[in-house]
Order: C-alpha cells, then structure tokens, then sequence
C-alpha cells in the first residue's frame, strides 16, 4: 500500500517537471525588426527604437501580464499531482462513565487518554479522461495569446515612435521654411511700403503684406507648439521623466524606401499578432469545449493517509505498533445538477464557434488593412514624386527671375514673390516625403513587424 502511494507520487512529480520545463527566454527584441528600421539609413531612428524598447512602461506592462499567466500555467500543472498534506493533532480524551458496546454487556471503564496522530494525507485525481491535462493546454494557449499581446505592444511602441520622430524632423524643417518665409514677407512688407511713399503703391497691398507677416509668425508658433507636444510624446514612449531633448537627423538626411512592392503575398498576414492571436483562442476555445463536455463523466479521486497514531506516550509514537495507514478510491458522479454541466457544454461549443468566426473577421480585417496600406504608401509616393518635380520648376523660375533682375528684367519684388513660390513648393515637398515614409510606417505595422521590401 505504502509503495502504490510512493510510485503514485514520484510518477507524477516527474511527469510534472517534464510537462513545467520552462521555455528557453525569447529576445523580444526580434519583434521590433531592427533590419527593417536600418534600410532608413538613420542611426539615430535606430536607437530611439531601442530607448523605447529598454524603457516604455506599456511593454514593462505587458512583460509582467506574461510573468503572471506563466504562474497561471504552473499553478495549473500543479493541480495536475497528487495533494499531501499533513495534519498532525493532539487530544485529550476524558470519560466520565463506564461506554457499552454491543449487545454483550462489553464494558469500556471510565479512562482518561491523550492521542497523538501524524498523518500525511494524499490525495490524487485519476486523470481517466485527460481533463486536467486539457485545463493545463488551455492554460497554455492563453500564454501564448498574451504573449501576441506583447508582440503587438512592440510593434506598435516602434511604429509609434517612428512616426513621432519624423513628424519632429517635419516640423523642423517646416519651422526654418516658415521663418525663411517671414523674413521674406518682411523684405517685401518694406519695398512694398517704400513703393507707397513715392505714390506707386496702393494701401490695400501695405496691409496684405503685413497681414502676411502675421500669418507666418501665427505659423512658425503653431509649429512650435506641435513640435513641443511630439517630444512630450516621444519622451512617454522612451518612459524619460526629465523630458529631455529628443535627438534626431535633419530633414536632407532622411531616406525613402525604395523597394516598395506593387503587391503583397497574402501569406504575409500570418505574421501579424491578432491573426495568430486568433488562431490560438480557437485552441484554446476548443480545449475549453473537451473539458466542458468530459467534465460530464465521472471522476475518481485517490485517497490515502500515512503517519502514527499514539496513544499517551510521546516518545513511542514512531513504533511499529502505532504506524498508520490507509488507501481508498472515491468515485463521483453527478446524477442531477440542474443542467448546469449540460448548459456548461452548451455555452463552450457556443464559444469555438465564435472563436472561428473571430478568426475569419480577424483574417479578412487583416487583408483589408494591409491593401488599405499598401495603396497608401503607391499614392503618397506618386505625390511625393509629383512635388519633387513640382518643387524643381518653381526653383528653376526663381533662379531666372533672379537672373532677370541682374538683367534689369525683373523687380526686387519679382524675386521675393517667386523665391516665396519656391519655398512653398518646398514645403509641399517636406510634408510629402514625410508622409510617404509614415505611409510606410503604418505598411510595416499593417504586416505584423514585418519586412515588406522582402516580400517582392
């Protein structure tokens, strides 16, 4: 009886430690995809990424909901082996009268007793239908969907910083544009008002041109503004309490991907984290479904106890004569509860069906976004294409007017109005080369982190 107990225990202590081998630890930083960031040729992009990545509070969040649903699985693969417990007890017995027992007039006198009882009680589910096996799988599968969780995390953190810091080198440049423009605006604010002195000028264009001024001063502190809040924010994505300055490339510096694809491999959503996340909660969802329906058949608990039971003299209770020990099977099996097991199956079914339907949307919601990108990133680099060009004539036409005017050809006023035509084609040129990269952005982050330059 003892070595039944013994072998049941020791089975299961190694099947336990087999089935609970931790996971070799995982770079995470894989998830970030730092190849894809270096084809931007920027170092400083590069690790801005990896500042976030150290220190953002939303993915130290998420590491620790990993921790906690590994407990979760351990906790769960615990339940799986047999319960020992001791429960020693001391007594003091006291009888006052003569006890009777049977009809023989057998006669028990009065006694006073002291008992001393130290058992190990064990007690073991027989996994019969593998349902704590399938709780423990279940368990699993949850892991593993918080685990997408933080690979979403990582993915948007990168995309998110990505973006804030080259709407930070936008805003710079459109910062010393608008500056450059001002300070046209207030050369041309000057002719225009010496023009008026000598009765060539009218007032109406006096105060257009100082309404000008007002609208770039009202600019370039807009853009301050905006430039101020995209480093607050990059600041909370690199988790930096003293809010320092952001470092960044200049504008001229920044890159375009050039191998942009005409079309993706639907395969390529499989990377993304919600589809594998889906797929995992229809595991987890039908493991639940097996549970709820075997949790309708009977179980059978082992039960046993081991120990001493000694009487009066403390010193003798590790005799041979006062060993203890017992071994029992307890079936159970519900004959009637309301329906309540039933309706429990009912309800699982109910939610693999869901599960899979969640997956289709997830799949189709998938393809969608990543078209949707696709063909945002083709538009904003046909307009970026178009302001290149744009933005070459413009400074042709200034450079002649500029030249008409050594020429005699052209006023002062001439070349300040096509240099302010340049620099505003300029802009064009800035927001859109920007937009073209975030447009990017938002494709890589569409693919789950994935590279979609390889994907040609």
């Amino acid at each position: 009886m003892k070595k039944i107990i013994s072998l049941l225990i020791i089975s299961q202590f190694f099947s336990f430690c087999l089935g609970a081998k931790p996971q070799e630890a995982q770079d995470k930083k894989e998830y970030l995809n730092i190849p894809f960031w270096e084809k931007f040729q920027d170092e400083t992009l590069v690790s801005n990424i990896l500042k976030g990545y150290e220190n953002n509070l939303d993915l130290k969040i998420a590491a620790s909901k990993i921790k906690e649903s590994e407990k979760i699985v351990k906790m769960s693969l615990g339940e799986e082996l047999p319960a020992v417990n001791f429960e020693g007890m001391l007594g003091r017995t006291f009888s006052s009268s003569d006890l009777e027992r049977g009809n023989n007039n057998f006669k028990i006198n009065s006694y006073q007793q002291t008992r001393f009882l130290l058992p190990l009680t064990v007690s073991y589910e027989i996994d019969i239908w593998g349902k704590n096996r399938l709780k423990t799988k279940s368990k699993k599968q949850s892991l593993k969907i918080i685990q997408q969780d933080e690979k979403t995390t990582c993915i948007l953190l990168a995309s998110l910083i990505a973006i804030n810091y080259y709407n930070l080198i936008k805003t710079d440049k459109l910062i010393e544009l608008e500056n450059e423009l001002c300070n046209l605006a207030i050369e041309l604010n000057t002719l225009i008002e010496n023009k008026q002195k000598h009765g060539l000028e009218n007032t109406d264009n006096v105060l257009a041109s100082k309404e000008l001024i007002l609208y770039h001063k009202k600019a370039i502190n807009d853009l301050e503004n905006s430039k101020e809040i995209l480093e607050n924010q990059l600041n909370y994505l690199f988790g930096d309490k003293l809010f320092s300055t952001v470092e960044r490339q200049n504008f001229d510096s920044t890159k375009i991907l050039d191998n942009i694809p005409n079309e993706l491999n639907s395969s390529i959503i499989l990377n993304r984290p919600d589809v594998i996340s889906a797929s995992e909660n229809v595991i987890r969802a039908n493991y639940d479904a097996k549970i709820a329906k075997k949790d309708i058949l009977p179980s059978f608990t082992i039960m046993g106890t081991f120990g001493f039971n000694g009487y009066d003299n403390l010193s003798r209770i590790f005799g041979s004569h006062t060993g203890l020990a017992d071994l029992w099977i307890l079936p159970n099996f519900n004959i009637f509860d309301g329906g309540r097991k039933y309706n429990l199956m009912k309800l699982k079914k109910l939610e693999l069906e869901r599960a899979k339907i969640e997956y289709e949307k997830a799949v189709l919601a998938s393809i969608q976004e990543v078209n949707d990108s696709l063909k945002t990133l083709k538009s904003k680099k046909n307009n970026f294409d178009i302001s290149h060009e744009s933005f070459s004539i413009q400074k042709t036409k200034a450079q002649l007017k500029n030249s008409s005017k050594n020429y005699g050809l052209a006023s002062d006023i001439d070349t300040i109005l096509y240099k302010q035509y340049e620099i505003y084609a300029q802009k064009k040129l800035v927001s859109d080369k920007i937009d073209c990269i975030i447009a990017a952005i938002n494709l890589y982050k569409s693919v789950g982190g994935a590279d979609f330059t390889l994907n040609l």
